[in-house]
């Protein structure tokens, strides 16, 4: 449903990044930067949510000039903007395992990102990741795991995936493209962790507006009404959503944020 801009209330403004806030090049455009920081000076607080790790999301903001805080790993972690760690949630060990056992079986591509750092089987695709023969070398007293990412070419191969794991009752699954499967604990998901940061915050849920455009953004959508799909967001936000704007590549989360700003009322 599209409606107008209506006078509200707004204390926090939570967008994924990929496919939402980023452009077509993965980066903060400069309006982008601009509309956030406006919001941030009018004492609207901003929250990136996305499936990145503190590495490479702190690392896009830090280019751009701009302080948030994160909810990171699809919802398994929140950091404030210093990147001190507020919340964590972990994958029940003895499941990890099996799970990672199944991925390397199934000769997908993988990240394990956990309490000690994160590794991966292709450190040229996930860059900030050390390698995974380091992570086998930690042995019986192997680190906490937060996310598991298992990325391939072959769309029908991770769909496969996706499907054996599907009644696992410990572990919530979801992907942001064809070509991933994210893996988390069952509670760690973007909106059950935005609900536990808007009570840190003290804010109501009709005091937050969010933003996404893909499948690991459908638990936000469930639970906040006051959503923005972007013109790109697959057809399951869109129907989600409360209204659906421009585009990634067209600023669309930009120009938003100052139709709020213009329309919203302020409490100082």
């Amino acid at each position: 449903m599209n409606l107008g801009v209506q006078r509200m209330e707004v204390k926090i403004l939570a967008s994924d990044l990929d496919g939402t806030l980023l452009d077509q090049n993965s980066r903060i455009s400069e309006k982008t930067a601009k509309a956030i920081k406006e919001a941030q000076n009018a004492g609207i607080h901003f929250i990136a949510v996305t499936g990145r790790s503190w590495e490479t999301a702190h690392q896009i903001f830090q280019e751009a000039g701009i302080e948030v805080d994160y909810i990171l790993l699809n919802g398994a972690e929140f950091r404030i903007s210093s990147g001190e760690i507020i919340y964590q949630e972990f994958i029940q060990q003895d499941v990890a395992e099996k799970v990672i056992d199944y991925l390397l079986t199934a000769r997908v591509g993988l990240e394990v990102n956990t309490d000690k750092g994160d590794f991966s089987t292709d450190t040229d695709l996930c860059q900030t990741a050390s390698v995974f023969s380091e992570f086998l070398q930690f042995g019986e007293k192997k680190p906490k795991i937060l996310k598991l990412f298992a990325f391939s070419n072959e769309a029908i191969l991770m769909k496969n995936i996706k499907n054996h794991f599907s009644d696992w009752k410990e572990i919530f699954v979801t992907s942001s493209a064809v070509w991933n499967v994210e893996i988390t604990a069952s509670v760690a998901q973007k909106g059950n962790m935005l609900k536990k940061i808007i009570q840190y915050y003290g804010v109501s849920e009709d005091e937050v507006i969010i933003f996404g455009d893909g499948e690991n953004d459908e638990t936000m959508f469930q639970k906040f009404r006051r959503s923005r799909a972007v013109g790109n967001a697959v057809p399951l936000i869109r129907d989600l959503s409360e209204k659906v704007i421009g585009c990634n590549y067209e600023n669309g989360v930009a120009k938003e944020i100052y139709q709020i700003l213009n329309h919203r009322n302020f409490t100082k």
